[in-house]
């Protein structure tokens, strides 16, 4: 993902099917146009879902409220970076720059 940015806004893909597995402790998301099934864990959910249109700013401090207390800022940002590419790059989240119209 070129120019990956905290600033830049992310936004789970439209037409996703979704099957939460409570027992896992995770989510299951089928890709229908790209026909594909991945696997969630719980950090990856948690930040699925705070892809509603905010900045990786907003989910990141989203997402520090969530983190045992004492966990390093950098250790947080950096699980938070990994993981918002990780979900652009399997099509799950559209990213948009910043300064760019998104469609939240």
């Amino acid at each position: 993902m070129s120019g990956f940015s905290l600033h830049d806004s992310f936004l789970r893909t439209a037409d996703l099917r979704l099957r939460e597995v409570p027992e896992w402790g995770s989510l299951l998301v089928y890709t229908p146009a790209h026909p594909d099934i991945h696997y969630l864990d719980a950090r990856s959910w948690l930040l699925f879902e705070l892809c509603d249109g905010r900045s990786g700013t907003g989910i990141l401090e989203e997402f520090r409220q969530a983190v045992p207390d004492g966990t390093p800022p950098e250790q947080s940002e950096a699980a938070v970076v990994e993981a918002l590419t990780a979900l652009a790059e399997k099509g799950l989240v559209t990213r948009a720059a910043a300064g760019s119209r998104t469609a939240a």
